[in-house]
């Protein structure tokens, strides 16, 4: 359920509620420019695998990521089965790190798709994901 007022600035906002409303699953308001429903995942692999798993009539949504390598090579990210390419296979030195985010988003899979990664053979990687479950 979504409200539309004044926030406590007068400024226009958009208020969430989740729940329903009875004891055991009360109404929970937030407001429209704070973060809520943040979900995060990590893996730790030297081949590519699937970061997050797929959730029907939903769109995963990334915030920020994490890739650090132990061993150099590269670092792709795609949307599940699909393979629809989100990023470019970003190149990781030995020790390196990639860091990149956006409170906005920075990638989004496909519906109903999880989150893949694609690296090169000999790299020894971890990534840390924080994401949104998009309905649609």
């Amino acid at each position: 359920m979504a409200l539309f007022g004044l926030d406590a600035g007068g400024n226009s906002a958009y208020v969430q509620a989740a729940g329903n409303g009875t004891l055991a699953a009360p109404y929970i308001l937030q407001h429209d420019l704070l973060p809520a429903a943040i979900k995060s995942a990590q893996l730790s692999s030297t081949s590519g695998t699937t970061v997050i798993s797929g959730v029907a009539s939903t769109k995963l949504r990334v915030l920020n990521a994490v890739v650090t390598a132990t061993s150099g090579g590269t670092v792709q990210f795609l949307s599940g089965a699909s393979g629809v390419t989100l990023t470019p296979a970003f190149p990781i030195v030995s020790s390196g790190q990639l860091i990149f985010g956006n409170a906005l988003g920075v990638m989004e899979t496909s519906v109903g798709e999880g989150l893949r990664t694609v690296v090169s053979s000999g790299i020894n990687y971890q990534v840390l994901i924080t994401y949104r479950e998009v309905a649609v």
